[in-house]
């Protein structure tokens, strides 16, 4: 039992040091403007954003400033803990553009992730985009047809903003916003390839399985006039149409080769019937996909000839990607690493 001269001595700093905690606790309120703000710009949790307002004294820059050297930090932490967790799944994007002169580019990336469930997550899906975006703005190639963009390269590149939103700031390397989503998301996010194709006359892509601007899978197809000259719109339209029925054709029919010459020698000697492996696996020979009467390569040629093209055009061009084709994968490699953390 204390003595009461005790008492008497504690009572008045014990008093003095709760009044100044409460007083401290109650100036960093967060201001709930500001916080409904913070939540609807950034999408953060409700305690995130309050201990960013708070961090910040109610500067709400300085709130956002505080929000991104967290999601760095704790989406750095987390990428090295699933850095070995493999990536399966995700989402390939596309995106086109003209350019001057004629000359048209297409672009296609694959981001990969470990679960469907995330890849249909809104923040990976636009991630997907603005990837698609920068590379589209990046690689201005001369060269016709397909090329292969390095992947190292593009990481390092300052991502472009989402093509719906313009106005955004492009502040972040692909590579830092990637480790960023990592944290939100929670799973192992991997950009595992990007193309582009470039024509003198007309890029298309075409999607499979999503909502116009990502798929499951994917093509890119890059159509061009045999003889370079002046086109005029009815020429154009002509172009653009074969270039997306080509795109199509890649996806629906999975061609491995453009031409016949580029199926190796020894491919087609160890074929019973090579007439029918080449009818099935090189582009221009298929059966074109809305008239099985004609090969791809006449379906084009007619189509620009008949827009008045006199020289016809041809396929340049083409490359299809499906999401995780050639990645082993796990059996129920995430569900087993999420009933160990259960466990623990």
């Amino acid at each position: 039992m204390f003595a009461p001269s005790a008492f008497r001595l504690v009572t008045p700093g014990l008093c003095r040091s709760l009044t100044r905690h409460y007083t401290a606790a109650a100036a960093l309120k967060p201001n709930v403007k500001l916080l409904a703000k913070l939540r609807k710009e950034t999408e953060v949790s409700m305690s995130k954003a309050k201990e960013a307002l708070v961090q910040a004294d109610n500067d709400y820059d300085k709130a956002l400033a505080w929000l991104e050297a967290d999601a760095q930090a704790s989406g750095a932490k987390k990428a090295q803990k699933v850095a070995g967790r493999t990536a399966g799944e995700g989402l390939v994007s596309v995106a086109s553009v003209g350019a001057e002169g004629g000359k048209s580019r297409s672009t296609i990336i694959e981001l990969n992730c470990e679960t469907d469930f995330v890849a249909r997550n809104d923040v990976f899906k636009a991630l997907a985009s603005r990837i698609a975006a920068t590379s589209l703005l990046l690689h201005d190639t001369t060269a016709d047809g397909i090329e292969h963009i390095p992947v190292d390269a593009l990481l390092q590149a300052p991502l472009m903003p989402h093509p719906d939103q313009p106005q955004e700031v492009a502040d972040k390397t692909i590579q830092e916003t990637i480790v960023e989503t990592i944290g939100k998301l929670g799973e192992n996010i991997t950009l595992r390839r990007a193309a582009v194709a470039s024509a003198n006359g007309v890029t298309a892509a075409y999607l499979h399985g999503g909502d116009g601007s990502t798929g499951k899978m994917g093509g890119l197809a890059a159509v061009q006039p045999r003889k370079v000259q002046a086109v005029d719109e009815a020429g154009s339209q002509a172009l653009a149409k074969a270039a997306r029925q080509v795109a199509r054709q890649v996806v629906g029919f999975n061609p491995i080769y453009l031409n016949a010459e580029d199926v190796p020698a020894d491919v087609l000697k160890a074929e019973a019937n090579p007439e029918e492996y080449l009818a099935t696996h090189v582009l221009n020979k298929q059966s074109f996909i809305m008239n099985p009467d004609q090969t791809v390569a006449e379906y084009v040629n007619k189509a620009v000839q008949d827009a008045g093209i006199a020289d016809g055009a041809v396929v340049s061009g083409f490359v299809r990607w499906q999401v995780g084709e050639g990645i082993e994968k796990k059996e129920n490699d995430f569900a087993s690493e999420v009933q160990k953390a259960a466990q623990l």
